[in-house]
């Protein structure tokens, strides 16, 4: 072979290697100054931005977006249904001026798909002007024409933000990319977080929306093989539940101010709230391997600090943070 060709199959090579590479959903990074200082980040979903009447709560909106700006947190992570109608591009305004706060104090901002981004438009039509809509107004940058990606938080904490409207089963391409992204995470890694809308654990009353169990069927199986430990944030119900299943944290929040539906708290809910309406957040505090959550409720009918409550606390510990089992009580 001529040093001619040589040199033109490397290029070739070159070429294939970087279009893989940008064909694959991007990891993006949110840097921590100390790693070895606490880290605060934020989820929940169901905001509903828009002027519309009776589909969402704008008093509470606000106030949610407001207090979780007074945090300050690392990041904050919204399962999905960020607009009310994703066909129109006055929702996304309204998210603009709404979160004017998080641009100010430039918190990064990472958003999930949901049924609702999908709302007004075809799903057939490729692309989605819906889907256009989100990557403009809401996706981060360098998501654009993919619809899940990842995120790191420092060196401890990997964030797979999913698509619930895209194929979850074995063998599609989400799911090849989600399982890769969870048995690749690193040792370093002490969390996996899974936000995604549609919860795969949730209240059975509710009924399941597309292949999100595909993800709590995958983790039974695999989770105790994993390094890191695993919390699953999904939305899409309005409200909050809380459960554990086969050593993984599962948590429904969708309390961000679209119209509240009371779940009923059977079927080994674990926060037992007795409050039918949840307005909320859950934030999330990391340190020396102790993972503490906390929903940060917000009561429409309270006035000032009255209406701020945090009801549901729970703690998740890294593994290798644990003594050996044998010393377990």
């Amino acid at each position: 072979m001529s040093l001619s060709i040589k040199i033109s199959v490397l290029a070739i090579l070159q070429l294939l290697a970087i279009r893989t590479l940008a064909d694959e959903p991007p990891r993006l990074d949110v840097p921590v100054a100390d790693p070895s200082a606490p880290l605060t980040f934020i989820a929940y979903g169901d905001t509903r931005f828009t002027q519309r009447d009776g589909v969402a709560n704008a008093v509470a909106r606000r106030a949610l977006v407001a207090r979780m700006a007074s945090e300050n947190p690392a990041a904050i992570f919204i399962g999905g249904d960020l607009v009310y109608e994703g066909s129109n591009p006055e929702d996304y305004a309204t998210y603009k001026t709404e979160t004017a706060a998080w641009s100010q104090a430039k918190i990064p901002i990472f958003p999930a798909l949901g049924n609702h981004e999908f709302q007004g438009c075809d799903k057939d039509l490729s692309p989605s002007p819906c889907l256009e809509n989100w990557w403009r107004a809401a996706a981060p940058s360098g998501v654009r024409s993919f619809r899940w990606y990842s995120v790191t938080l420092g060196p401890k904490v990997l964030v797979l933000v999913l698509d619930s409207d895209s194929s979850l089963k074995p063998g599609s391409g989400q799911r090849t990319w989600f399982e890769q992204q969870i048995t690749q995470a690193g040792s370093q890694m002490e969390f996996v977080f899974v936000v995604l809308h549609y919860p795969p654990v949730r209240d059975p009353i509710f009924p399941r929306a597309k292949d999100e169990k595909e993800i709590a069927r995958y983790l039974s199986k695999h989770t105790h093989s994993l390094h890191a430990r695993v919390v699953v944030v999904g939305s899409h119900i309005h409200n909050y539940e809380r459960f554990r299943r086969a050593d993984v944290t599962y948590l429904v929040s969708g309390g961000g101010g679209a119209k509240p539906v009371p779940p009923l708290r059977l079927f080994g809910e674990l926060s037992k709230l007795d409050t039918a309406v949840n307005f909320h957040y859950v934030r999330f505090r990391l340190e020396s391997g102790d993972l503490q959550g906390t929903m940060v409720r917000f009561d429409t009918n309270r006035p000032g600090e009255t209406a701020w409550t945090e009801p549901d606390r729970f703690e998740v510990k890294a593994k290798d943070s644990l003594p050996p089992r044998k010393n377990r009580s």
